[in-house]
């Protein structure tokens, strides 16, 4: 059984203010303003992961990378098709996701271990690694709201890291910490992949989706356009590139 099963997948999205009530509907009719608009981020993609493997998407932005991993985390809904996954998913989509500004870092960690499915217990056996890992320990009681983006990403990552996943998903929030913590994330991704984890990476770092991931998948348009070893999809997205 595949860990993610994708079929025939769409996404849409309204542009400008949504429809809202049927008031607003009517009136829209009656005073003969135009349809509501809509773009398509994703259209009829279908693809399969299976346990263990590491699978980067590729391509600009805009082409339905992000989309697709918030479908599988899952934030939103299809506008059509089917998003199956299995065993628990962890997900480093946004920054400052699952986070209230308002609360600690210490207050931010049980709150984001919750959002992921874990017992308090749970996270507080895995307290201190966490701490470690995210080298925020000076600011551990100073709210989140404070944190510079850099330091969002480290407690982000360090939760969803450090406790046990099935499934991780990651955006292209790597890209906004400094090199050594960026370093640090991979070297725990591989030991997580090692384990047995099933990775996502979404990335415009090339170098990093062939030197990490095992597979690749071309989005273009929001629809799949490769799928393939990661070194041939690469080069299939900077020939059409250039």
């Amino acid at each position: 059984m595949p860990v993610i099963q994708v079929e025939g997948v769409s996404k849409r999205y309204p542009l400008g203010k949504p429809v809202g009530s049927l008031k607003r509907v009517v009136g829209r009719w009656l005073s003969r303003q135009p349809a509501e608009e809509f773009v398509w981020a994703l259209r009829d993609v279908t693809f399969s992961v299976g346990a263990g493997e590491t699978v980067g998407f590729i391509g600009h932005n805009g082409a339905g990378k992000s989309t697709m991993l918030r479908l599988l985390a899952p934030i939103s809904k299809p506008t059509a098709g089917r998003v199956a996954t299995r065993g628990r998913i962890a997900a480093l989509i946004a920054l400052g996701a699952g986070f209230h500004p308002d609360l600690t870092g210490r207050d931010n960690i049980f709150l984001n271990g919750t959002v992921l499915g874990l017992r308090r217990a749970e996270i507080k056996r895995r307290f201190d690694e966490i701490v470690a890992f995210s080298e925020l320990e000076r600011f551990l009681d100073t709210p989140v709201r404070h944190y510079s983006s850099g330091m969002s990403l480290r407690l982000g990552f360090s939760v969803a890291a450090i406790l046990t996943c099935d499934l991780l998903l990651v955006d292209e929030v790597l890209a906004v910490g400094d090199e050594r913590f960026t370093e640090r994330c991979l070297t725990r991704m591989r030991e997580m992949r090692d384990a047995g984890t099933t990775i996502l990476l979404a990335s415009h770092n090339l170098g990093t989706v062939t030197g990490f991931c095992s597979r690749a998948l071309l989005f273009r348009q929001g629809r799949l356009q490769a799928d393939g070893p990661a070194g041939d999809v690469v080069a299939t997205y900077q020939g059409r590139s250039t």
